[in-house]
């Protein structure tokens, strides 16, 4: 699995018959210390893909050669906030720092606003301590605009989140490629 090339990556619906390699990154510590997990066994990991990753509207797994790695996540908002939604991903520790989460960033730049033609903005949240995941955002062409002190919390303690953005306007610049 150390040597790939663009190609071997793509995003695809996650199947509940993948739930170990799910499994992999969901109960990875690393991981764990930046992403929020809900289950410690594989029971609720089931439930959870059930519950909440298969009705999503854009849950996607990250996959090296067809095999789940990670995810990616875009929510949409609703109401007057319609024109917004926000991309979340997460990434087994042993792919980290090998350009796979900026380039899976990058191929939902390129379609989600295609897909979602009401979508105006693409927003990202990140724990200011975390600087591998602001390099992805700032690698896939989204803008830092601030933080956000004290924003959310992370295993019981508020965090201050940068704030990125990408507009459909900015789209054209976008090259996954890249």
């Amino acid at each position: 699995d150390d040597e790939f090339s663009i190609s071997d990556i793509s995003l695809r619906l996650l199947d509940l018959s993948e739930i170990d390699d799910f499994m992999a990154w969901a109960t990875d510590d690393k991981v764990s210390r930046t992403w929020e997990t809900h289950y410690s066994s594989k029971e609720e990991a089931v439930n959870y893909i059930v519950d909440f990753v298969i009705p999503h509207p854009w849950y996607r797994a990250i996959c090296l050669k067809d095999r789940p790695i990670g995810a990616i996540i875009v929510t949409p908002n609703s109401g007057i906030d319609i024109c917004r939604a926000e991309v979340g991903y997460v990434l087994g520790s042993k792919y980290w720092g090998k350009g796979i989460v900026t380039l899976a960033v990058k191929m939902v730049a390129s379609t989600i606003f295609f897909e979602w033609p009401h979508l105006e903005r693409l927003e990202a949240l990140v724990d200011v301590h975390n600087p591998a995941s602001l390099r992805v955002l700032e690698k896939a062409g989204f803008q830092r605009e601030g933080v956000l002190r004290k924003y959310c919390l992370h295993k019981g303690r508020p965090i201050d989140a940068v704030i990125f953005s990408l507009l459909s306007t900015d789209h054209p610049h976008v090259n996954y490629f890249m």
